[in-house]
């Protein structure tokens, strides 16, 4: 089966099914939620500039593929986040929020060997990356964050995987040059870098421009630190930006958050009346 990758399209803009993604784990499953009107997803892209037809291919696909379930009411439909759409929007989210604070550093490495059989592992390879692992070899992943490593031995166990994974804490001689093999810190930089130079000073004066603009600074900021590895101060190099960019997504999200949410309200009403 597969999965429910971010994709953009060839001009660089989000596709329907990355913002569709987005609205539902900002909107939907940030605020404890597992059901939601389709006509209310449906008006949110069509607010980011998405199309009714796209956005009513991409629903179809996430639930071709068991991501999403559907209930009729009357000549209305309810979507319903599966299971594994809500335990991945939920890492989604605590992923997001452990980015928002300096990553704890005692000296020590977490350390992931994967070997075995390939399938399987495509979405485990994809969220060890999004949970700042970097990879040092074939099957060899380090993070020195340990915060995802629960969400990630449960996906290990979910894609029957586990039993080909070994988990270790390491610690190395010398850190920095198991960063550099690690990770590309010059590409991190410029992802920052125009995170900010994007966002700095954007303002919205509607709801809707308000829920519109918050749509596509989570899309963005997820984007960026998707290629973080949240490393801790001690083994950043001077002046990192990423600091900046973390301020200015935090800042603009909560300047953002009360009128975005009362136009989200306002699409996710019941449209029975």
């Amino acid at each position: 089966m597969d999965t429910p990758r971010t994709r953009r399209r060839t001009d660089g803009s989000p596709s329907a099914r990355t913002l569709l993604l987005t609205v539902l784990g900002e909107y939907v499953r940030h605020a404890g939620e597992a059901r939601v009107w389709s006509r209310a997803v449906v008006d949110a892209l069509a607010a980011c500039g998405t199309g009714e037809a796209a956005t009513r291919r991409a629903l179809a696909r996430l639930v071709a593929e068991g991501w999403l379930g559907t209930e009729r009411a009357g000549r209305w439909t309810v979507l319903v986040l599966e299971p594994r759409l809500v335990a991945l929007l939920t890492a989604w989210t605590r992923r997001l929020e452990r980015a928002t604070g300096e990553t704890p550093w005692q000296g020590a490495w977490q350390q992931l060997v994967l070997h075995g059989p390939a399938q399987g592992r495509a979405l485990v390879e994809e969220q060890l990356a999004f949970e700042g692992f970097g990879r040092l070899g074939p099957g060899v992943w380090i993070a020195a964050d340990a915060g995802g490593v629960a969400a990630l031995d449960a996906l290990l166990r979910e894609q029957g995987v586990a039993a080909h994974a070994t988990w270790l804490v390491s610690r190395a001689d010398d850190d920095g040059e198991l960063v550099g093999r690690a990770w590309d810190l010059a590409a991190v930089r410029a992802a920052h870098e125009a995170f900010v130079g994007r966002f700095a000073g954007v303002r919205a004066g509607t709801d809707e421009e308000a829920f519109v603009l918050r749509t596509r600074l989570v899309h963005a900021w997820r984007g960026t630190f998707a290629r973080d590895p949240r490393l801790p101060a001690a083994l950043l190099p001077p002046g990192w930006p990423g600091l900046v960019s973390t301020k200015l997504f935090i800042d603009t999200w909560r300047a953002l958050r009360g009128p975005a949410d009362r136009h989200w309200r306002r699409l996710a009403r019941d449209p029975r009346g």
